[in-house]
């Protein structure tokens, strides 16, 4: 179980565990400290914040956190004793009353307040109706008000307790962590009313839906320990037929992403009926061989197509499925024939070049153009598996496999991340390369001690070399990104390439204890998108993000069923 008890007083330690409930594309999210971000909201539906926050108080007295610019209203947090997570539950003792205050979201939203003693509840919703990325200033909505509740748009409101009419704007609302990030941080929020009544050793909720939003079920699992915590929380990311990125800001289905996600959040539990779903959802998408890098969005990714096949390579793997393995080949083939001349990837000898910032390092700081390490592995993996299918390649995957002995670098003893050009950039996609058998024998076991003395840390691998003088120790942005940052997600590429070299599971194991353990930090029962290259490496990025989730479940199972 994930719970807190008086560290909540500190408002530094509060703020940074935020708690996440998804339903579909709907989501309910803030900090213990209250929202800190304009993403943050307790209703969030299609990426529009509709419910901010509440404004709550007990005989008078706030129990609620808020902050406005130059002020902190934190006098809550003195009132709050204790927090658990499954579901998300505040402890608080109020002018001699006890409140326990549980949140739940299936699609609608419900905040039952069980109150010990006697005390007058006083609660007041701060809404809006925004695009989650922006902003907005002098909020103005129109609400139909009743005794029970309100509605506004597409939201209503509703409580036991009675409503009154009194339209407020709250002004200058503070959000502290985009302030940090450089975003706008400022913004208006409107409420049309309060919810007020004398409750005395009784329960009352506070319910709200928004038009449209479907009502999924809620798994009640109290997870006990970390490895459970992730099996919920890979749940968040599965959204019809898709997987989201990550929260809060990329809920969204991203091509590459959602791939190298499959194994871990879909095969390795079993669930291959979802996997196929996904696969005819992206493979609908499927053009001049490439797929989307978002749904909706370009296709500049070069390496999405190729982590698609990698996928069903793995899919295979695990399920002899005679039917969809027919279907499967079609989108082999059709990915086979138009990626090698495709707007993102051309086919140069045996070899995959590939457009500048169109591999997973996308920013202009590590534009990569030329041959890719991982991208070429990937490459090698998707000609041995369309030769497998029965499917005419481009080339004999025995010739593009030779030719990745040019990316051997005896002077500094591991893999060049990228070749034509020649970059010798110690970075992590080497390990990739590795745990794909791209590379192997005495060259891999060089290359992983490399890749563990310079990039190995307690949350992955870092982008680049602290040796290198272009590493950004701390995150800033796009320059760190890939400069630096450590990326969880490749924790799993680094242990499945140390199990091919031979390294015993019983050294590797213990490498996954601080992710696991970071479940009770930040994003409380998921990891992080990325984490300061330096130590003591600080969470940063979203505070759940799909492929972190799911690399550490794929990497617990290689350890489980590595001899």
């Amino acid at each position: 179980m994930i719970t807190f008890g008086a560290d909540l007083h500190d408002h530094a330690f509060a703020r940074r565990k935020e708690f996440l409930l998804t339903a579909g594309d709907a989501y309910c999210s803030s900090s213990l400290a209250g929202n800190t971000r304009k993403y943050h909201g307790l209703f969030v539906a299609g990426r529009r914040v509709y419910i901010s926050c509440l404004e709550e108080e007990a005989n008078g007295e706030r129990f609620s956190v808020h902050r406005y610019s130059g002020a902190l209203q934190d006098e809550g947090l003195s009132s709050l004793y204790g927090f658990e997570l499954y579901p998300p539950i505040f402890y608080y003792m109020v002018d001699g009353a006890s409140i326990k205050k549980t949140i739940e979201f299936d699609g609608e939203l419900t905040i039952r307040y069980d109150v010990e003693g006697e005390t007058n509840l006083h609660i007041r919703p701060l809404i809006t109706d925004r695009g989650y990325h922006e902003t907005k200033r002098n909020v103005e909505l129109n609400a139909a008000c009743t005794v029970n509740g309100f509605s506004s748009g597409k939201l209503s409101i509703r409580s036991g307790l009675r409503f009154k009419e009194d339209p407020q704007t709250y002004y200058n609302v503070f959000y502290e962590r985009d302030s940090e990030r450089g975003y706008d941080h400022v913004e208006d929020l409107w409420s049309p009313g309060y919810f007020e009544g004398r409750v005395k050793d009784a329960s009352v909720s506070i319910c709200a839906a928004v038009d449209g939003v479907r009502k999924a079920p809620i798994n009640r699992m109290t997870p006990i320990d970390p490895a459970d915590a992730l099996e919920l929380a890979a749940d968040s990311f599965l959204v019809d037929d898709t997987i989201y990125a990550g929260y809060h800001w990329f809920a969204e289905p991203w091509g590459r992403d959602t791939f190298v996600s499959v194994p871990g959040l879909l095969l390795e539990r079993g669930r291959f009926e979802e996997a196929k779903r996904v696969f005819r959802h992206f493979a609908r998408h499927i053009k001049n061989g490439l797929i989307p890098n978002r749904i909706p969005g370009g296709y500049n990714s070069s390496d999405a197509p190729l982590w698609f096949i990698y996928a069903l390579g793995k899919y295979f793997e695990k399920r002899n499925d005679t039917a969809f393995y027919r279907e499967a080949n079609g989108y082999v083939e059709s990915i086979m024939n138009g990626y090698p001349e495709s707007e993102a990837a051309t086919l140069d000898g045996s070899l995959i070049s590939t457009a500048p910032e169109t591999t997973w390092m996308d920013t202009r700081y590590t534009g990569r153009k030329g041959k890719a390490v991982e991208v070429n592995a990937l490459w090698v993996n998707a000609l041995e598996i369309a030769e497998g299918m029965g499917l005419m390649a481009p080339v004999k995957p025995v010739a593009a496999r030779r030719e990745m002995d040019r990316f051997w670098n005896e002077k500094k003893g591991c893999l060049y991340d990228v070749i034509d050009p020649y970059d010798d950039s110690v970075r992590p996609n080497q390990a990739i390369a590795i745990a794909l058998g791209a590379i192997d024998g005495e060259k891999a076991k060089r290359a992983m001690r490399v890749i563990r003395k310079e990039l190995l840390t307690p949350y992955g691998l870092r982008t680049l070399s602290p040796m290198d003088s272009r590493y950004i120790g701390r995150y800033s942005g796009d320059p760190s990104y890939h400069n630096g940052c450590v990326w969880p997600w490749l924790m799993g590429f680094y242990i499945e390439g140390a199990l091919k070299v031979s390294e015993p599971k019983e050294k590797l194991r213990p490498l996954l204890e601080p992710l696991l353990l970071h479940t009770h930090d930040a994003g409380l029962g998921t990891i992080s998108e990325i984490f300061d290259g330096d130590a003591p490496h600080e969470p940063n990025g979203c505070i759940s993000q799909a492929w972190s989730v799911a690399e550490v479940i794929r990497a617990r199972q290689l350890l489980k069923h590595a001899p």
